[in-house]
């Protein structure tokens, strides 16, 4: 099918599709060229797209189909007993569940993680940690709308990255991580080496002051200088007037 990338897509959600066509004798059926005939007597329009929506589906014998127009359809449609179409709202932000993952909370058997730091063993409430995503591995919380690893939306439906995409975004954002990180101790080990130099120096400027409770030499009654006798000199002027 040709595909339309200038335009802006109307994309709808069909959920219940059954996965198997079959004809009237029981014969299965080519699905993709039943299913786009199908969809324009219905709609009067020629989808552009049609592809397996990735949303989870209670029932084996069902998927999810995503079928997208060039322009709104303006009537009631459904594909072989699947439920009604419903047009994607492109306001929708993708929601997160407790492992800080791009899914439906309800389908997920994951450990919940801290939307902080990334870890299991405790919530982000009082987590004094690093930030690092547990998505791209960068240095940001979990819930940065500006992650690289956040699904992304493309004419109206949400684009997942794909596995070689997903690895280089985490390996660049581990590395950030590792960059941020050691500058921070670095940091934080100058500052301490700072605050050091600066006690010693207090220090040393305590020694080199006089000591404020040491008794002066007048308030301790000792004399200044020493005082000599001349007692000679007095004897030698009686013995002349003799």
């Amino acid at each position: 099918m040709a595909v339309e990338t200038n335009k802006e897509w109307h994309t709808y959600v069909v959920s219940h599709f059954p996965r198997r066509l079959t004809d009237f004798r029981g014969n299965e059926v080519d699905s993709d060229s039943v299913v786009s005939d199908e969809i324009e007597i219905q709609t009067g329009l020629k989808p552009v797209d049609i592809r397996t929506g990735r949303q989870f589906s209670d029932n084996p014998l069902t998927k999810t189909l995503l079928v997208s127009f060039l322009k709104p359809t303006k009537r009631f449609w459904s594909l072989f007993g699947s439920r009604a179409a419903r047009l994607i709202d492109k306001t929708v932000q993708p929601k997160q569940c407790e492992t800080g993952d791009y899914h439906f909370a309800r389908n997920c058997r994951r450990q919940p993680v801290c939307r902080r730091c990334g870890k299991t063993d405790h919530i982000a409430d009082g987590c004094a940690a690093p930030e690092q995503c547990v998505n791209c591995l960068g240095p940001h919380d979990a819930s940065l709308r500006k992650c690289p690893a956040r699904p992304k939306k493309v004419r109206g439906v949400l684009r997942r990255l794909t596995k070689e995409q997903r690895e280089h975004v985490r390996m660049v954002g581990a590395e950030t991580y590792r960059q941020r990180y050691s500058e921070t101790q670095l940091e934080t080990h100058m500052e301490s080496q700072q605050g050091a130099s600066e006690l010693r120096r207090g220090d040393i400027g305590l020694d080199e002051q006089p000591d404020a409770h040491a008794p002066s030499p007048a308030a301790s009654g000792a004399p200044s200088c020493i005082m000599v006798a001349t007692a000679p000199r007095a004897t030698y002027e009686a013995e002349e007037g003799a």
